[in-house]
């Protein structure tokens, strides 16, 4: 199996480019071209030879078009070791100098703009092209990937990535969470043969020839994701045409491979209410509107995953175990962060942290009250944009989608329903560091969440060589920023990943998650909820604002005096903060 996995990535993968190319070209390179080039590289100093060669070929013959010499010269450069750009690109620049004369290419100067082009002298044959269209995003693997002791060592055989997500700016060598990243990628998967054959795919852009080449090949397989954080520590598994998180369309054509016996009836009548858009009711009141609705024509908020749901209700009938997913959102997750951070009972209410009874909803809430005070109405799919975007400091939403008015009104009922949520907005906005080249800090678990402070900008300069005289660059770089609204958001959703992470270890069932989002066989969802509430509570119990905080400004005597320390107690008698 280890074989055939491999083969398929080393097939299917976008890094098979450099092998496709020097295989096509083998016979055709004649030696004097091929010792100019060795020898060019020798002169200027690689540690990695041969990487380097077949590099080469492959930046400049895998299009056929001709290329800006920054594209090339900065790729080559880096492959050399080069980390900063401009030293990048004048390493590589001095070897596509020195390599011209092999004929490889020319560099053309062009008449608008001043830009040199790198223009490739051979042409691929059409049997290279096609077996370059052939490559694509790597679907799940067919066995387990490799386990995480690394950033670089863990997930596919062949392709080699790092485990952090994003540009070099957000890579670092800190402490991460492997072990959490190891146990999802244990979870194996299969294709809903029912929904592949009943429903149709909605996404447009999708390419369907690569879709379709991606179904053939793992319809009646098990297979497994690759799964990696970003700078934040929040989880996302790999994949493209197939991947949890997707379109309704791609989450209903997944299944559990290891398929449970559901015997809790009642999750699958929360399940289809769900589905229904009936979220919003009570346990009881969702299972009460299935008994009603189930044989009449469901109006569906989800349709295919409302009739996934309804087949998964005739298997559990007949006895038949099922691979489907029951799924519960965090109700308003930021907010119930800010919270459980804040240990604001007033927050905690309208976010479902307290209150077995009752299923509150923060948005409608906000607009009942906004609209006693407004001569016209605002909608609450208006009010739900601002009161989510207002939660991570964002001032820019609410102001172009309400009135003058209306966005005073706006600030007062929030600050007035949410004040710990609102009183953390303001303390970790005066923790920002503009001087900064990232602001750090370690979660419960030793996760590290990096968040660069700057902002990536273009900046424009001109390179001058005795050669090619002034060639016009562009380097994007890190620069400093006094946009101190980015660090709420960052520290909310890193305890949203570390939330998520203790989920992982916690469940000692099939568990995945999309952030805030976990799915698991029907049986366990109350099992579910439970251990969400207990990871809240202990945050509640906690000083995890403050180690935060003080880790961010290097203060030590920083204090956060929360607004109660019992608010643990009433997370663990709540029952919607899960949903």
């Amino acid at each position: 199996m280890y074989a055939d996995q491999y083969e398929l990535e080393a097939t299917w993968s976008n890094r098979a480019t450099d092998d496709i190319i020097l295989d096509s070209i083998k016979g055709k390179v004649s030696h004097e071209m091929g010792c100019i080039i060795t020898d060019a590289i020798k002169e200027l100093g690689c540690a990695d030879e041969a990487s380097m060669y077949v590099g080469l070929f492959s930046f400049i013959l895998k299009d056929k078009a001709a290329k800006p010499i920054q594209a090339i010269a900065t790729q080559l450069g880096h492959v050399a070791g080069k980390n900063d750009a401009i030293e990048a690109f004048e390493w590589g620049v001095s070897l596509l100098k020195l390599c011209k004369i092999s004929g490889l290419y020319d560099l053309v100067k062009g008449t608008e703009d001043g830009t040199w082009y790198v223009i490739p002298n051979f042409v691929l044959s059409k049997v290279t092209k096609q077996k370059l269209d052939k490559l694509q995003y790597l679907p799940p693997m067919q066995v387990v990937p490799l386990d995480w002791s690394s950033h670089t060592n863990g997930g596919y055989l062949y392709e080699r990535k790092n485990i952090l997500l994003g540009k070099k700016f957000c890579k670092h060598d800190k402490p991460l969470a492997y072990d959490a990243i190891n146990k999802l990628q244990k979870v194996a998967f299969c294709i809903d043969t029912e929904t592949y054959l009943t429903e149709k795919e909605t996404n447009r852009t999708l390419n369907k020839k690569k879709f379709l080449r991606v179904l053939n090949e793992y319809i009646d397989k098990p297979f497994h994701f690759v799964w990696r954080y970003d700078s934040r520590g929040r989880s996302y598994c790999s994949g493209y045409h197939l991947s949890i998180q997707s379109n309704e369309y791609g989450k209903a054509l997944l299944s559990l491979y290891n398929k449970e016996p559901i015997t809790t009836l009642d999750n699958l009548y929360i399940a289809i209410a769900n589905h229904a858009g009936h979220d919003k009711l009570t346990w009881d009141e969702r299972i009460n509107w299935t008994h009603t609705n189930i044989n009449t024509s469901i109006k569906w908020k989800e349709p295919m995953l409302g009739r996934k749901a309804l087949r998964a209700l005739e298997d559990a009938k007949n006895g038949k175990p099922s691979g489907y997913m029951v799924s519960a959102d965090a109700t308003t997750s930021g907010y119930q962060i800010l919270a459980v951070l804040s240990g604001c009972k007033e927050t905690a209410l309208l976010t479902n942290c307290i209150d077995p009874t009752t299923r509150h909803d923060l948005y409608t809430k906000v607009a009942n009250l906004m609209n006693g005070q407004l001569d016209k109405p605002v909608h609450r799919a208006v009010i739900k944009k601002c009161v989510m975007r207002h939660g991570f400091n964002s001032t820019k939403e609410p102001k172009i989608l309400l009135s003058e008015k209306g966005l005073k009104v706006f600030y007062r009922v929030m600050k007035g329903l949410l004040p710990g949520a609102e009183e953390v907005k303001e303390i970790v906005n005066s923790c920002w560091n503009a001087d900064a080249d990232h602001h750090t800090w370690t979660l419960p678990d030793g996760h590290t969440a990096y968040i660069p402070v700057g902002t990536k900008e273009g900046v424009d300069v001109t390179y001058t060589d005795s050669e090619l005289g002034e060639v016009p660059l562009r380097f994007f770089k890190q620069m400093p920023s006094d946009n101190y609204r980015s660090l709420l958001p960052n520290i909310v959703h890193s305890v949203d990943g570390y939330v998520a992470r203790e989920m992982v270890r916690r469940c000692d069932f099939q568990m995945v998650h999309v952030h805030d989002n976990f799915l698991c066989s029907p049986d366990h969802l109350q099992d579910m909820c439970r251990i969400y509430r207990e990871i809240m509570a202990e945050i509640a119990k906690s000083d995890l604002l403050q180690d935060i905080l003080r880790q961010i400004t290097g203060d030590v005597e920083l204090t956060i005096t929360k607004y109660s320390i019992d608010l643990d107690k009433d997370i663990l008698g709540s029952s919607y903060m899960l949903s």
